[in-house]
């Protein structure tokens, strides 16, 4: 994976995922859009034969943008590590 850092502010973050799609686009706007300090997040693919997604994420201003990732990612992560354990369980694996 790419990452191409197309803006940053204090209360603005605009990244490309190059090689990535609207999987991980989708899921990182949409856990931005529930934490508390975002006020608009949301991702395009700007050309459906490049497929790249552009990641906009902008805050209130009490927190950088750069953290507000951080703290979707991990929350993301921790998430993801709860279904799996669901499953494994569930599935008797």
């Amino acid at each position: 994976m790419k990452v191409e850092i197309q803006k940053i502010t204090d209360k603005e973050l605009v990244m490309k995922l190059v090689g990535e799609d609207h999987t991980l686009g989708n899921l990182l706007a949409k856990k931005a859009l529930e934490h508390p300090n975002v006020k608009m997040a949301a991702y395009v693919v700007e050309h459906p034969l490049e497929g790249s997604p552009v990641i906009r994420i902008v805050t209130d201003g009490s927190k950088n943008p750069l953290d507000v990732l951080k703290d979707v990612i991990i929350n993301s992560k921790s998430e993801a590590e709860e279904l799996l354990n669901v499953l494994i369980k569930k599935l008797g694996m």
